[in-house]
């Protein structure tokens, strides 16, 4: 991988931290009663902010990163494209 797409995606992966960091208020798990009296407020807010997180890296990191990757490799590289229904045999075998 060449030094400036190392680079690129280091950024991205900053800017995308620094950006989270910075929009995140409370906790968007308010209702779990049972999960607060049994691993505390603290634990709580903290796995409101790690799930937050892996959704924001799913949007925000793992696609574009994909798509820069594949690029190199590839002649066509999308997003959310809807697979084909059925696969070849030789395809099935390789996967």
């Amino acid at each position: 991988m060449s030094l400036q797409r190392q680079t690129m995606i280091k950024e991205k992966i900053k800017d995308c931290m620094r950006a989270k960091f910075r929009s995140y208020k409370k906790p968007e798990t308010a209702n779990m009663p049972f999960h607060y009296r049994l691993l505390g407020k603290d634990r709580m807010a903290l796995f409101s902010f790690i799930q937050s997180l892996n959704t924001t890296f799913g949007i925000s990191i793992y696609e574009p990163v994909a798509i820069a990757l594949a690029r190199e490799r590839f002649k066509v590289a999308e997003t959310q494209v809807k697979p084909f229904s059925k696969i070849s045999s030789e395809a099935h075998q390789q996967i």
